[in-house]
């Protein structure tokens, strides 16, 4: 057990009660657990915060299984009431020491300890469903942010005991499928010899045209209805289009270090769709609208909490909502897809949308949907300094462009040949999108993107290497059981470590869906790393085992929070 499930535990037995909390102090000079179970219970018992608080606090010092963890000593009463929790010295030690079971000789094989997992999902199914780039367009920076994101929470999750699978969710149906087919077909096109960049191109200049000749937008409708109607040419199209895409997409995700179990395009949920129409009709959940058109209304009562969804055009095609509709039926009706926890990490401008979805199949499926739960993890605005980005207007930022001026920035940075260059940059790319909070809205800037120092991946990276030079120095290797008590700043920086050993920044990043807080969390361990470098001589001094010890387990931290940020040190700088 942790040490905060073991105060929890403790308080609850002792004085028989669930109504309280303990967590981290807001300054870590405090203490490092508060709990409020005296401000909490003071009404109930009818006396003061801090006169029950000194009342409890002597009886938990007389607790044995407490004193495994907890200094009983320096438990008091703060503040209204709080009673402040201190880690035992003796147990500190013992977990930044098996960290990585102190190994220290060059050349070593990895520990295989995983540390900083935890176990609060262990027993659930978790789906998480990513990247969803649109077949026939390049890969943007603004794409790159489900891609990235999403992987991280997929680690997070598989670090929190939870059974994961994933699922890219590809954009290879819809009406801007008609007007490939249609600039395709007008211009006499062999897509099989087009990159994914021409057939970009292609779909922004018969977009452009459009404005200026309004029968070419009616000659795309028709041309996707033919689509979905099977007509041969149309699927021809289609299918070398989505060859094209996903060769050079794959090539991305290897760099990237992405892989997916699952990658259905919405052109798999085609033949399920109209069984679906026809089931929401049948139960009056989709209505018939303006000229032909059938929508979903959300009312309670008579009033309407929330906009219709349009689940068939007037048209005859489908929508959005009708394929997502099709992917929920999938996932819940296959083994391999079905979960406890559905994440979808996609843009927030899908807010709206996904909260109507999940609310019609919770109306469609009442009882196979009433012990899941669906999360919408919705990533920020990501515009350019002139506004936003655009497709159709061609105004985007290039992935490839990006890793190459990244890696330009990261050969100048390190100005070594023997160092990955290009493993720098795309770790640098990551990192700038995942110390942010993923709703966060923000203008791209090239500077920040390409950051070598501050709170970037190099950064952090040059932390990692620092540390792993200063334990490879020793020539021997340690493998004895040693008795680690820390000391003034050894201390300080033990406890931050011990935070990822327990593994509480993986459950708090994982629960708020947060892995920014992973990021923070090794940005703050680097810079602490530093200081206490800077004013502490290590090899040679009179506490020398222990300080390998913090910093062998600072190494370890270190490379084992980046790679639950998708991120792979480099081990040279």
């Amino acid at each position: 057990m942790k040490v905060k499930e073991i105060i929890e535990k403790t308080i609850k037995e002792v004085f028989n009660t669930e109504s309280f909390s303990v967590d981290r102090p807001s300054e870590e000079s405090r203490c490092d657990f508060a709990c409020n179970v005296a401000m909490v219970l003071s009404k109930t018992v009818g006396k003061n915060p801090r006169e029950l608080a000194e009342e409890m606090v002597e009886k938990l010092k007389k607790d044995k299984e407490l004193a495994l963890v907890v200094d009983l000593e320096k438990i008091e009463v703060a503040g209204p009431g709080f009673i402040n929790f201190w880690v035992r010295d003796e147990y500190l030690g013992k977990k930044i020491s098996g960290v990585s079971g102190f190994r220290v000789k060059p050349g070593m094989t990895e520990s295989e300890i995983e540390i900083g997992d935890s176990d609060w999902m262990k027993g659930k199914k978790v789906l998480v469903e990513y990247s969803s780039p649109n077949i026939a367009k390049r890969f943007s920076v603004g794409h790159l942010r489900s891609t990235i994101i999403g992987q991280a929470l997929f680690n997070l999750y598989k670090a929190s005991g939870a059974s994961l699978t994933n699922d890219n969710h590809l954009g290879d149906w819809g009406t801007q499928f008609g007007m490939i087919i249609a600039a395709v077909e007008e211009e006499n096109l062999d897509i099989s010899k087009m990159s994914v960049g021409e057939l970009e191109e292609l779909y922004v200049r018969f977009n452009t045209r459009i404005s200026d000749n309004p029968d070419l937008k009616e000659k795309a409708r028709e041309a996707f209805l033919r689509l979905e109607q099977g007509d041969a040419n149309a699927r021809k199209i289609w299918q070398l289009a989505i060859d094209v895409s996903m060769k050079e997409f794959n090539e991305i995700y290897k760099k990237l270090g992405v892989s997916f179990e699952n990658m259905y395009g919405e052109s798999v949920y085609e033949q399920m769709m109209l069984e679906i129409i026809e089931d929401l009709k049948r139960k009056g959940i989709a209505t018939e609208g303006e000229r032909g058109a059938y929508i979903i209304k959300f009312e309670k009562n008579g009033k309407e909490y929330m906009p219709p969804a349009m689940l068939v055009k007037s048209d005859g095609s489908t929508t959005y909502m009708t394929r997502d509709m099709a992917t929920i039926q999938k996932r819940l009706t296959e083994k391999k897809l079905n979960a406890d926890l559905y994440i979808y990490e996609v843009g927030s401008e899908q807010k709206l949308h996904f909260r109507q979805v999940f609310e019609t199949a919770r109306m469609l499926w009442p009882n196979e949907t009433k012990d899941v739960r669906f999360v919408h993890v919705a990533h920020g605005l990501l515009t350019l300094p002139e506004g936003k980005m655009s497709t159709r207007k061609g105004n985007t930022i290039k992935l490839e462009d990006l890793i190459a001026k990244a890696g330009d920035e990261a050969r100048d940075f390190v100005k070594s040949e023997d160092v990955d260059a290009e493993k720098m940059a795309i770790n640098a790319i990551k990192y700038n999108e995942l110390r942010r909070s993923p709703e966060l809205n923000y203008v791209f800037r090239w500077e920040e993107a390409l950051a070598m120092e501050g709170n970037s991946a190099p950064y952090i990276n040059y932390a990692y290497v620092r540390a792993k030079k200063i334990v490879e120095k020793l020539e021997t290797e340690k493998t004895q059981t040693l008795k680690i008590l820390f000391e003034g700043e050894e201390r300080d920086l033990a406890r931050l470590l011990m935070r990822f050993a327990e593994g509480e920044i993986v459950e708090d990043a994982a629960k708020n869906f947060a892995p920014h807080l992973v990021a923070g969390y090794l940005f703050e361990v680097a810079k602490k790393f530093n200081a206490f470098y800077d004013h502490n001589k290590v090899l040679g001094d009179s506490r020398e085992k222990e300080r390998l010890v913090l910093v062998n387990a600072v190494a370890e931290g270190i490379k084992k929070g980046m790679k639950l940020l998708g991120i792979e040190v480099v081990e040279k700088m």
